[in-house]
């Protein structure tokens, strides 16, 4: 969701931003590339997941943060175990495909993200120009 935001930003010409992507789940702890399925997906809609390293939102510190776009309520819930307000959580309720082994999943959900951070994008930066990809 992070590089997709980005990118939308990037198009926008809107480079002030700074966007990083953390997950609640184990595996994120681990650190390590996105899975061949997601980056895959990615490449679809033209972003470049080749170089993503997966981190878990317990290792960042909350309080520097302006805005926190959550997959679910179960990231938002954690966020705001962190510590986070709840003015600054927007949830966009995009399921993880995580546990399929299916290509087609991951292309959907990449689908959903690009409509959800398009979404995003328009309700919090709506004073600048925005294009869709």
């Amino acid at each position: 969701m992070a590089a997709v935001l980005k990118m939308f930003l990037r198009n926008g010409g809107i480079e002030d931003v700074t966007c990083e992507s953390a997950g609640i789940l184990d595996m994120a702890a681990k650190g390590g590339p996105a899975s061949s399925f997601v980056v895959k997906a990615a490449r679809r809609i033209g972003v470049d997941l080749t170089d993503h390293n997966r981190q878990q939102i317990d290792s960042l510190p909350i309080e520097d943060y302006d805005l926190f776009v959550c997959a679910d309520e179960d990231v938002a819930a954690r966020v705001l175990e962190l510590g986070a307000d709840i003015k600054k959580i927007c949830n966009v309720q995009v399921s993880n495909p995580w546990p399929s082994q299916f290509q087609e999943d991951h292309d959907r959900a990449f689908e959903t993200i690009l409509a959800a951070m398009f979404r995003v994008v328009t309700r919090y930066f709506r004073d600048k120009p925005i294009a869709q990809p």
